[in-house]
């Protein structure tokens, strides 16, 4: 081939790289989460939400048991979250997968101690429930689908120690 076939060529394949570059951005570009405050909302998750969830910021997500279909939360909703709104956030963010933990706090300070293992008024006010789903047929908790209710003191205390099965 000549040097200027050679060019060419180039020039094509630099064109349609250029093209195949700028139309996956277009198709991927990310939707801006209703709150970014701490983490990503469920929608930057990939998880489509149905009917009204509430608001809330991830702290932390994660595999459980290395899983890489399962899902690990730990999430801050309002302190004026409600118990049906609170089932309805769970049951949105759990329903694409098998294996499941999700911690729900009502405050950063409760998250902060309950990562330090320093169960203060902070944790005991803000810490409100822990959901677990493993249909995965292995591991711990295996059968699973409820959510506990942990807070102390606060909106909720009249649900401690209860579980809600699914």
């Amino acid at each position: 081939m000549s040097g200027m076939k050679w060019f060419l060529v180039a020039l094509v394949g630099c064109g349609l790289l250029v093209f195949y570059v700028s139309r996956s951005r277009q198709e991927s570009s990310p939707q801006a989460p209703e709150q970014t405050d701490i983490g990503q909302t469920a929608e930057s998750l990939g998880q489509e939400l149905t009917g009204q969830v509430i608001e809330h910021s991830v702290l932390r997500k994660w595999n459980p048991n290395n899983d890489f279909r399962g899902l690990g939360l730990e999430i801050m909703v309002s302190e004026e979250a409600t118990e049906d709104q609170l089932v309805e956030l769970i049951k949105t963010l759990a329903a694409a997968s098998d294996h499941v933990n999700i911690r729900v706090y009502s405050s950063e300070a409760a998250y902060r101690e309950e990562q330090s293992q320093s169960y203060g008024e902070a944790y005991q006010r803000g810490y409100l429930l822990f959901y677990v789903k493993n249909f995965s047929g292995n591991g711990p908790f295996d059968g699973f689908n409820e959510i506990r209710w942990m807070q102390q003191v606060g909106n909720l205390p009249h649900k401690l120690g209860e579980k809600v099965e699914f």
